[in-house]
């Protein structure tokens, strides 16, 4: 992992509280990442809180399988 910002984030999918790991990979990449479901789920964009909404969305989609 490059850069040093690293933040846990909590949020919710489907009314479940889940806890979200987003950092810096370079410049303009930030990832996100986090279990739901037993499932480890990493997604990427161009800022932080695009990542994280990338995130949701993805977890959102397995929940609803």
């Amino acid at each position: 992992m490059q850069g040093d910002e690293e933040h846990e984030r909590r949020v919710k999918v489907w009314g479940k509280p889940c806890s979200v790991t987003v950092y810096r990979e370079s410049k303009s990449v930030w990832v996100a990442v986090g279990d739901y479901m037993g499932e480890s789920i990493r997604v990427q964009d161009s800022s932080k809180g695009g990542a994280t909404r990338i995130w949701i969305r993805a977890a959102t989609y397995k929940g609803n399988l």
